[in-house]
């Protein structure tokens, strides 16, 4: 490094994402070397459902930087092609989104977004006119602006995305698995048989049609003979790309040590237009058995094993009484 000069690295941190259409905050820390003064850091929202634009439409869409920091910070807002994949796991494609480029204005020049404060600013985007009806998303860049400082300074960048919806009728297919794995010890696997203090099972869904889905779904838990209070344990609505998955954790909690747990998950999600609904219901019942039963079980064995040989030499001993006291009159 030449005197005077500040060399300045630029790291591109990949955000992972819950793409869900609730509202989708991010968040990342741009801490500078050690030496080169405190850490900053900044935050970005989006709006929390999709925007609606229909085809040819331009309308401006507001996002949010925020800066909880106790001084200000200059970013700049720049656009960036974003990938989707599977449970909610996005990436950025490190240049302009080729779909986007051209039709989407973002803030131009530096902005200052004021200490323990923020920013609302708006992205322009002008909408295609043979565009059809679904999800789309816009990805953008939120750079904080590294300060000469004389030494060098890492400079984290915030990824962050948001959701347009062309509205219209459009062909959405969903398809769901329930997984809930049962009872091996080695060689042995029994499917309907859980040991354990409760069922624990995974719930995967998949995109297989053309369309993107917002789905949304629960788990109702019951239990037989011996009859608990119902469970219910809600899926919240999440977006689905097309051809992506998504998993949840599902489980259910017996009523007795011994039980039969049924499981009933539920996904629900719009037809062709938004009036109607779809579902995907799937039943899984496991026969829950306690290890502390099982233990219980074992050590009543175990006692009754030691009681049966215990009154066993006990009977041998005093058979052989007799035969001892002969033998002692003899001699």
């Amino acid at each position: 490094m030449s005197g005077g000069t500040c060399t300045v690295r630029r790291l591109t941190k990949r955000v992972l994402l819950a793409a869900t259409v609730a509202a989708v905050p991010f968040a990342a820390v741009a801490m500078s070397a050690a030496g080169s003064g405190p850490p900053r850091s900044i935050a970005v929202s989006v709006p929390a459902d999709p925007v609606s634009l229909t085809p040819g439409e331009t309308a401006p869409v507001p996002i949010r930087v925020v800066n909880p920091g106790p001084s200000p910070v200059a970013v700049r807002v720049t656009g960036q092609g974003v990938n989707l994949g599977d449970d909610g796991h996005v990436s950025f494609t490190g240049e302009p989104d080729p779909r986007w480029d051209g039709r989407t204005t973002f803030p131009s020049g530096v902005l200052t977004v004021p200490a323990q404060g923020f920013l609302d600013v708006s992205v322009s985007v002008h909408m295609p006119s043979d565009i059809s009806p679904d999800l789309y998303y816009v990805g953008f860049l939120v750079t904080p602006v590294a300060q000469s400082t004389g030494s060098v300074v890492v400079v984290n960048q915030i990824g962050a995305f948001f959701t347009i919806n062309v509205p219209g009728p459009r062909l959405r297919e969903l398809t769901a698995d329930l997984d809930v794995p049962g009872f091996q010890v080695g060689p042995l696997y029994i499917s309907g048989l859980v040991v354990g203090e409760q069922v624990n099972g995974m719930l995967t869904t998949h995109n297989v049609g053309p369309s993107a889905i917002e789905f949304f779904g629960e788990n109702d838990a019951t239990s037989a003979p011996v009859s608990g209070t119902p469970s219910q344990q809600r899926i919240a609505r999440s977006l689905l790309p097309i051809g992506r998955s998504r998993s949840f954790q599902v489980g259910a909690l017996p009523a007795f040590p011994i039980d039969l747990v049924t499981m009933t998950v539920t996904v629900a999600y719009p037809n062709e237009t938004d009036s109607a609904t779809k579902q995907i219901v799937l039943t899984k019942t496991m026969l829950v058995i306690s290890p502390w039963l099982i233990y219980c079980v074992c050590a009543i064995v175990g006692l009754l094993v030691c009681w049966r040989l215990y009154r066993r030499r006990a009977r041998r001993r005093a058979a052989s009484l007799p035969g001892r006291f002969a033998k002692a009159r003899g001699r």
